[in-house]
């Protein structure tokens, strides 16, 4: 179903709800230089056990780009916001890459708004100074053309860049996504540091890495598990930064399986 652009507030952030009426809400939170339609492939398999939101970033997708600075702590308070003008009071979240590190904080920030939370490809802190320098400064000099090699080798597997049919779309979202939006999305990866943060997590957890991510290893999936109490750990063989692309079979699995056992769906 095809939901027209609506308006929340804070960013202005675009936002689609689909799935089933009255079913438990299920969250997802893109990843960098993506936007809600990242999750496509995994909500049609899923959509009538949940009732779905999907948001594009800040600076992303058809959402406003506020000025300034920001980090991920705005950009958790964007999604809060946002859920607070849906009238969602708890809800199950699903993060990937810096929604990742947005679902971890507001875990840790807001614990009572979430049922179970899946933090997919992502870790408590990604990259360094020096690597998240290097791409901003290639992304200010040639533009959002300039990293989408790089960005193709470190989300994909090379089976999958072998298939133009199927790389092609995902090369366009990257090369189309607002380059301010990168830049500030990209620089509040690199400043967040949520190592201190994790520990401190007590919703039922579940993290996803995927077995050739480029992007966040899976130590990082493994250091995240070890540092959430209680949480489950799932490496996806044959997949790199983006499960939800490469194979959405085995994750609209794993997801629907967990938030089962955790209550939800």
């Amino acid at each position: 179903m095809l939901f027209a652009p609506q308006t929340a507030p804070r960013a202005g952030l675009h936002y689609r709800v689909s799935g089933a009426y009255g079913a438990p809400w299920l969250v997802f939170v893109n990843s960098l230089a993506t936007d809600l339609r990242l999750w496509d492939a995994v909500i049609e398999r899923i959509g009538g056990r949940f009732r779905v939101l999907t948001w594009d970033l800040r600076g992303h997708g058809l959402s406003d780009h506020p000025s300034g600075r920001w980090s991920i702590a705005d950009l958790t308070d964007d999604l809060l916001a946002l859920l607070d003008h849906l009238k969602i009071d708890t809800c199950a979240l699903c993060g990937l890459s810096v929604g990742g590190l947005v679902a971890q904080d507001l875990a840790a920030r807001a614990p009572e708004r979430l049922r179970a939370v899946v933090f997919s490809n992502t870790g408590m802190k990604i990259g360094t100074e020096v690597v998240w320098n290097a791409r901003l400064a290639t992304a200010r000099a040639q533009g959002m053309a300039g990293v989408v090699d790089a960005t193709m080798e470190r989300w994909f597997t090379p089976a999958f860049r072998a298939d133009a049919a199927r790389l092609t779309p995902w090369r366009h979202m990257v090369t189309r996504t607002p380059l301010e939006g990168f830049l500030a999305v990209a620089t509040a990866i690199r400043d967040a540091d949520l190592r201190a943060v994790a520990p401190s997590i007590r919703v039922p957890t579940l993290v996803v890495g995927g077995a050739e991510d480029g992007g966040t290893p899976p130590d990082l999936a493994r250091a995240l598990a070890d540092a959430v109490p209680g949480a489950r750990l799932e490496i996806l063989p044959g997949v790199a930064h983006l499960p939800c692309v490469e194979d959405p079979d085995a994750t609209a699995v794993l997801l629907t399986t967990f938030l089962r056992e955790a209550g939800q769906g």
